[in-house]
C-alpha cells in the first residue's frame, strides 16, 4: 500500500533500522522530519509492506526527469525488509509494486544503487530482473 503521512509511525522504525543497517546513528528527530517533509509535500513515494497490521517493509521512490530519454525516471532510493520478514518475498513485492508504478506514470526507467557487498539484495534484485549497470561510472562530490 501507499504510505501516507497517517503512516509514518509505523514507518519510522523501519526507517531507523534501514539506517542502522547501513550503519549510521539513529538520529530519531531527522529522521521523522525526513520522512514526514516527503510524505506532507509528495517528495517521494514510499509503498509498505504488511505481515497481518504490523508493517514490515518499505520503498522509497523519487521521480526524477530524463533529458535522455525525454520523461520521468525513477530511483529507487531506499528499500528495507524487516529481518524476521525476509526469505517471504516481501521485497520481491515491494519491487513488483514499484515497477507497477513507474509503468502507471509512464517512466522511461528505473534505476538503483545498493552496497557492493549486500549480495542478497543483488540477487533480489536479479531475480526480479535488473540487471546491472556496465555503461556508465558513478561519481560523488566532495561535499
Amino acid at each position: 500500500m501507499r504510505a501516507a503521512l497517517a503512516d509514518l509511525e509505523e514507518l519510522l522504525p523501519l526507517v531507523r533500522a534501514y539506517r542502522v543497517f547501513y550503519e549510521r546513528e539513529p538520529e530519531a528527530a531527522r529522521e521523522r522530519a525526513l520522512m514526514e517533509r516527503n510524505l506532507c509535500e509528495g517528495r517521494s513515494i514510499v509503498f509498505l509492506a504488511r505481515a497481518g497490521d504490523t508493517a514490515c517493509g518499505f520503498v522509497q521512490l523519487f521521480e526524477t526527469q530524463s533529458t535522455v530519454w525525454l520523461g520521468p525516471s525513477l530511483i529507487l532510493e531506499d528499500l528495507y525488509v524487516e529481518p524476521a520478514a525476509r526469505r517471504r518475498g516481501v521485497a520481491a513485492r515491494l519491487i513488483e509494486r514499484s515497477m507497477e508504478y513507474a509503468r502507471a506514470i509512464g517512466a522511461t526507467g528505473m534505476f538503483l544503487e545498493t552496497a557492493a557487498e549486500n549480495l542478497a539484495a543483488q540477487a533480489v534484485y536479479e531475480r526480479a530482473g535488473w540487471s546491472r549497470e556496465g555503461r556508465f561510472y558513478k561519481y560523488n562530490a566532495p561535499l
